[in-house]
């Protein structure tokens, strides 16, 4: 059923198409997007055992140029580091804001061991043109000023992003919660036509406001069928209603694509055998003023200037449990935001560091 519907999809496409997936992984999120000169980023990996891997593997991914985690959770990272381990991207971006777990430590630990990946803290404003018009805009976090006192400070710092393709919009938002959806609207975003709805549907996020703004003509849910947090909540369900959102759910639709000829959307289910359908051309959104470089090729991975030895002998990253040698390759991937330094090997010990297994300092 799974290579039937993988070939329906692939008679569909066309070959100027963006194609973008959401893979059906149950209570988690991962959204693969393709484009026509075969680039590929994915957004998320869902959690460990969720199958992320073997999924891509099927859906003929042989590589990823970018990779982005929305943030630390594990039903959005777990399998975050098999994926980079096997599909090292150019470039791996998170929210800045580090994690407790083994999941977290485990993934920070796959990127440090590869110098061919740069690590990138989401800077909103930053634009990656990918080809054929298409770009993948960052809305969110403001580096200045992260989320605080919320319900979620992971979630409400959601590294969000707005992928655009001629007049095609999708916007994918993570776990945001009401005061990201709110600086959103203060950012006047404007309408977009496909919308990742935020953390699985839950009634804290997709408030009627945000809603109001974007005006999405298709809503998407990833979710797990019966689920213990009973997503998506049924007010959330009535708010998408309000706005004639048409909404698809992983936990009753399975995997769901969206083809973008950049003057329309196609959709594909992969529980639903009927023809693939047309939705109208979403309005092309308000541009956000510019706050970091305007254009950032995925190809160019730029990596952060090498370390001192002399001032920071031993450096490490805050989001890391290991220190480095400053000749280290991985050393030079640390950013300055993220950057601490250590005058001895003593100190970082201290402080709770370890060697790092690709220097051994």
């Amino acid at each position: 059923m799974f290579a039937l519907f993988l070939l329906i999809v692939a008679t569909l496409a066309h070959a100027g198409d963006v194609v973008v997936d959401m893979l059906d992984i149950g209570q988690g999120d991962a959204i693969l997007i393709r484009t026509p000169a075969k680039k590929a980023i994915l957004i998320d990996a869902g959690d460990r055992g969720d199958g992320v891997l073997d999924k891509l593997v099927a859906l003929g991914v042989d590589h990823l140029d970018m990779v982005i985690a929305t943030h630390p959770h594990a039903d959005h990272i777990g399998s975050m580091e098999a994926v980079v381990r096997a599909f090292p991207p150019k470039i791996y971006i998170d929210s800045g804001l580090p994690h407790t777990t083994a999941t977290y430590s485990g993934l920070m630990r796959a990127i440090e061991e590869n110098p061919a990946i740069a690590y990138k803290t989401a800077v909103a404003g930053s634009v990656f043109n990918l080809d054929d018009g298409a770009k993948l805009e960052v809305l969110l976090p403001d580096a200045a000023k992260h989320f605080t006192g919320t319900r979620s400070d992971l979630n409400a710092n959601s590294v969000v992003t707005r992928l655009t393709h001629g007049d095609d919009c999708f916007l994918f938002i993570g776990d945001a919660e009401e005061p990201t959806e709110r600086a959103l609207i203060e950012k006047n975003i404007g309408q977009c036509g496909v919308l990742k709805v935020a953390h699985h549907g839950s009634n804290h996020s997709s408030i009627q406001a945000f809603l109001d703004v974007v005006k999405p003509t298709t809503a998407l849910i990833s979710v797990g069928a019966a689920n213990r947090y009973h997503h998506p909540g049924g007010d959330t369900l009535q708010r998408l209603e309000a706005v004639h959102a048409t909404v698809y759910r992983t936990d009753r639709d399975g995997r769901i694509t969206a083809l973008s000829t950049g003057k329309g959307v196609r959709f594909r289910t992969e529980r639903n055998d009927a023809a693939a359908s047309m939705l109208p051309v979403a309005a092309v959104p308000n541009p956000l003023p510019p706050t970091a470089p305007s254009t950032i090729p995925v190809v160019d991975a730029t990596l952060a200037p090498e370390v001192d030895p002399e001032s920071c002998p031993f450096p490490a990253s805050k989001k890391s449990e290991v220190f480095h040698e400053a000749s280290c390759g991985n050393a030079h991937k640390i950013g300055p935001e993220n950057l601490v330094c250590y005058a001895t090997r003593e100190a970082a010990l201290a402080a709770g560091k370890r060697s790092a297994g690709c220097c051994h300092p």
